[in-house]
């Protein structure tokens, strides 16, 4: 499992498995006339440019999905493609493909964008063209805040994972006193505020330090949070943003438990800060598929075909099963009566775990997964609370 991620997009990680750019139908022949219709899943994601690699993780992802429904299929079962869009993870250019999308009469729904920015900026497209957007990876709060009817997150959003995040050391240190370290940048307030306002809650005194991401002073943050003395610090951040506070916050005199939002869960932590990092903890929203005994088969498959189930691959994948479930639950067969059928009270089995979503969109049981660096390695540790889904 190599995690990578960005400020913008929070789920991604591995090689991309092949670099074709045209839409690939990923189904077998069925003979010259299939019985059934064809149901199209559109996927909107950089497919060239810089981040074709994390483009292609998600493409994968769905593809797999749908491998896996055409493989099951019966005779008058509908068949399922994917269309691709390139938005190159650009603004303007995910404006265009966005409406490309829903201009596309035979997609039922779209899964994207990767960047939270984007995602937020495009979303009245969809609401009005009554396509539902299935939004796999963006954690940024603001997607879910308009409450839009037939929008969904799977992932748990920023200021989610920071309550969570909070509890976990709340549970584990037992703190008096603590710091949350984030910057001015797309990502880490959110996350901030959300663990301020758990510990808060919690009567445990919390010291938020923010500070500039074009022109970071790590010796003086590093200061600052060593001055406060607290007995534990939350960075929340991405490592390849605010990593070197890390190295600051030693040469301040910090020696306490550290622990990171899911930017930090990074192969990179690991290779730049080796010997600082040790015992480092992260929340993600990514499971140990591993120890998913409901996952298990669909992973198994996918690793044969794609190479290494990314989070990226993997919540892209969820995200294509949730559409066919309401397929063959229904029999929709337009987005309109799919949209109807995205009921926000349905659970739906998923290789990232059963999903349902409250009015807002969000998960209806959050649920974030730690990892921590042990002899130079990550190793899951555990979820923020028990479920099913895993045997560890």
């Amino acid at each position: 499992m190599a995690p990578l991620i960005d400020r913008r997009t929070l789920l991604a990680g591995g090689a991309a498995a092949g670099l074709g750019l045209a839409a690939r139908p990923a189904f077998a022949a069925f003979g010259d006339t299939p019985l059934a219709a064809t149901v199209t899943i559109g996927v909107v994601g950089p497919f060239t440019g810089d981040s074709i690699r994390l483009g292609e993780q998600l493409g994968n992802g769905v593809r797999g999905a749908v491998d896996e429904a055409n493989q099951l299929r019966g005779v008058l079962d509908k068949i399922y493609q994917v269309r691709t869009f390139d938005d190159q993870n650009l603004l303007a250019t995910g404006l265009v493909q966005a409406q490309f999308a829903c201009d596309d009469a035979s997609i039922v729904a779209v899964v994207g964008h990767l960047s939270g920015r984007i995602t937020d900026s495009v979303l009245r497209t969809y609401v009005n063209n009554q396509m539902p957007l299935l939004v796999p990876v963006s954690t940024y709060d603001r997607i879910t805040a308009h409450s839009y009817s037939g929008v969904v997150r799977l992932t748990v959003k920023d200021s989610t994972e920071g309550h969570l995040a909070a509890k976990y050391v709340k549970e584990t240190v037992k703190p008096k006193s603590v710091a949350v370290l984030y910057q001015d940048g797309d990502y880490g307030f959110d996350v901030a505020t959300g663990f301020s306002d758990q510990m808060g809650g919690d009567k445990i005194a919390c010291k938020a330090l923010g500070f500039s991401w074009n022109k970071p002073d790590f010796a003086a943050v590093a200061k600052a949070t060593a001055d406060a003395a607290p007995e534990a610090v939350f960075l929340a951040g991405a490592v390849k943003d605010m990593g070197d506070v890390i190295p600051a916050l030693h040469d301040a005199g910090y020696s306490g438990p550290l622990f990171a939002s899911q930017g930090f869960w990074d192969n990179a932590t690991i290779a730049k800060y080796p010997a600082l990092v040790e015992g480092l903890t992260i929340s993600t929203s990514m499971p140990p598929l591993q120890f998913a005994p409901q996952a298990y088969r669909s992973w198994v498959d996918y690793r044969q075909r794609y190479g290494d189930m990314t989070p990226l691959a993997a919540f892209g994948y969820a995200a294509a099963q949730i559409v066919i479930a309401i397929v063959q639950r229904t029999g929709a067969s337009d987005r309109v009566a799919l949209g109807r059928s995205l009921t926000f009270s349905t659970a739906y089995d998923t290789v990232v775990g059963t999903l349902s979503f409250l009015n807002s969109g969000d998960p209806q049981d959050p649920n974030v997964y730690f990892y921590a660096v042990k002899d130079g390695a990550w190793k899951y540790v555990r979820a923020s609370h028990p479920s099913s889904f895993l045997v560890k």
